[in-house]
């Protein structure tokens, strides 16, 4: 006999329970429907899915004898064809129009975008003295070139100290005696004479004076003088124009400097290349490679200017050390 406890927990509703719809369930049940729906639709219609089209079609080649479109083959094969990345390729045989808007084939390239703006080549190769360990002539060749350029800057500093150079006449013993005994001796203060006649009857004219000049007029007497100077030039043409309106020129011009050779002497070489010390930067041959080859213009580094002078102040910690 069951315990009282065990009947009063036993269900005694008279509504059954509600059934498990997720036993009953299939996944995605309505959309199979319709596609199977659908399927049969077309085939009343005569309209078979591509599966079955594939299917066919490939059972009538096997039948005929034709070949069937393979299958790509997969990149782990070890048989599979070989690609070389730097054939030259099949020719393009499709529509130009349709690979360009495709982006598979590239726009034409205009032909000023391919000169270039000069024929020297990017990385200049040294001359053979310039290696760690040069051949004896051909070092003694890279040290004579090293020579005559500075030499010649030699000639150029001592021309330029030349043209600097003070002409005056120099200072002698009888300019010296004459400078200092000056202010010494009294020189007797000779009177103007008085011209002989009568000075009454004479009647002076009047002092010519000069008229001012118009701005006008002080202008077109300068243009005058820079024409006279520079009679045939294109530079004195532009200083006349410009100082015709009341603007100053300046005009300037920077020429490529040549780079110092990067040269070492008989008794730096080194025996290895352990030993050897680099010589130049090659941001700096890079840098005047670019200007030699006309893709920057030569320039000069900019000067620093300091706007506020620095100020220095005596801290609390330094007094006490001293």
């Amino acid at each position: 006999k069951p315990l009282r406890i065990d009947l009063i927990l036993q269900p005694d509703s008279h509504i059954q329970a509600p059934k498990n719809v997720l036993a009953f369930q299939q996944p995605n049940a309505k959309k199979q429907r319709r596609i199977s729906e659908r399927a049969a639709k077309l085939a009343a219609m005569g309209v078979l899915p591509r599966r079955e089209k594939l299917l066919q079609l490939r059972s009538a080649a096997a039948a005929s004898g034709l070949s069937v479109k393979e299958h790509p083959v997969a990149n782990n094969n070890p048989d599979r064809a070989f690609y070389d990345l730097w054939s030259a390729g099949t020719p393009e045989t499709a529509d130009p129009y349709y690979l360009e808007q495709t982006k598979k084939k590239l726009v034409k390239r205009p032909d000023r975008l391919n000169e270039k703006p000069s024929v020297l080549p990017a990385v200049e190769v040294i001359a053979p003295g310039g290696s760690y360990n040069p051949d004896f002539f051909s070092h003694q060749d890279l040290l004579r070139e090293a020579h005559e350029v500075e030499l010649k800057k030699q000639k150029a500093e001592e021309k330029l100290a030349r043209q600097l150079a003070v002409n005056e006449d120099k200072a002698t013993e009888e300019s010296t005696f004459k400078e200092q005994v000056e202010g010494l001796i009294e020189e007797e203060e000779i009177e103007p004479q008085e011209p002989e006649g009568d000075t009454e009857d004479t009647v002076m004219g009047p002092t010519a004076t000069q008229e001012k000049k118009t701005e006008k007029q002080r202008k077109k007497e300068k243009a005058q003088r820079i024409k006279v100077k520079k009679p045939n030039g294109l530079v004195g043409e532009v200083v006349t124009c410009c100082s015709l309106i009341g603007i100053e020129s300046v005009l300037f011009f920077r020429r490529f400097q040549t780079p110092d050779l990067d040269v070492q002497l008989s008794d730096e070489l080194a025996s290895s290349l352990r030993s050897l010390k680099p010589e130049g930067s090659i941001l700096k041959d890079r840098f005047k490679s670019l200007q030699k080859r006309n893709i920057i213009e030569p320039r000069e580094r900019a000067r620093f200017n300091r706007k506020y002078k620095l100020k220095y102040s005596e801290k609390r910690a330094f007094r006490e050390i001293e």
